[in-house]
């Protein structure tokens, strides 16, 4: 889990350690071989469009966690 005040803007670094963890878990037996892997980020503003950012497949926002929500 880490803290950002705007957009969370993703590093080489982050995209390497995203993609270790993405064939690890391929790599494991809890995979099952017939389901694709899709890593999705939820963060509160969303994540920053750069060089980066393409390995996410799908984003949540915490407004789309709560825009269903009444009170």
């Amino acid at each position: 889990m880490k803290f950002t005040g705007g957009k969370y803007a993703i590093t080489k670094t982050d995209e390497e350690d995203f993609l270790n963890k993405i064939e690890a878990y391929a790599a494991s037996k809890m995979h099952n071989k017939t389901h694709s892997i899709q890593l999705v980020m939820i963060t509160t503003m969303g994540v920053a469009r750069g060089e980066h950012a393409s390995i996410v497949n799908q984003s949540v926002v915490l407004d789309n966690l709560f825009s269903g929500r009444r009170t």
